[in-house]
């Protein structure tokens, strides 16, 4: 029988994916590159089912190990907190990002302040979800089971630290040229 950590983390994969294609679509459009697109908020929506699916097993898990004092990676107690925290300030950006874009979606030339408002939460939005991603794909994989030595794990993580300061600078550089190019 498949456990409720294999699920969450097959939930995260398609999260992922549906992360990456969302991202991917908005940072082409705020670099230029494709038209603004209805995609932008239909993907965005899609994301809403499996993340919240996510939250719950999540905190089901969590709190879980919590009431039976269990840890089952010792070492990655500071992780753990680090994604609670973080996967709250990702609910919270998300939540002020959907927010604003709704008054104010992309496309529209709004204000200055709906701009600078965009600019600062979408940042907060990208550097949540990076510092949660920071942990969570290295978890994902011991979840699978594809680190046998703490050496394996350490050393795969640092590798993921780098990858993701490299798209959380290419999505801020992102945000960057796109207000930045509309104010100039």
């Amino acid at each position: 029988m498949i456990s409720l950590r294999k699920i969450n983390t097959l939930i995260i994969i398609i999260i992922a994916v549906m992360l990456l294609n969302h991202g991917v679509l908005s940072l082409l459009y705020m670099y230029g590159v494709i038209n603004y697109s209805p995609d932008f908020q239909i993907t965005g929506r899609r994301l809403f089912y499996p993340v919240v699916a996510h939250i719950i097993i999540s905190l089901y898990l969590y709190f879980k190990d919590k009431s039976y004092g269990v840890n089952r990676y010792s070492n990655l107690i500071s992780d753990t907190k680090q994604q609670l925290i973080t996967g709250i300030g990702i609910m919270v950006f998300v939540t002020l990002h959907i927010l604003g874009y709704s008054f104010n979606s992309l496309g529209d030339s709004g204000s200055f302040y709906f701009n600078v408002y965009h600019f600062i939460v979408d940042n907060l939005l990208f550097v949540s979800i990076a510092l949660h991603l920071r942990i969570s794909i290295p978890k994902l994989l011991i979840s699978f089971g594809f680190f046998d030595k703490k050496e394996a794990y350490l050393n795969f993580k640092q590798k993921v630290n780098y990858f993701v300061l490299i798209i959380l600078i290419i999505m801020i550089f992102g945000e960057v040229i796109y207000y930045a190019g509309g104010v100039l």
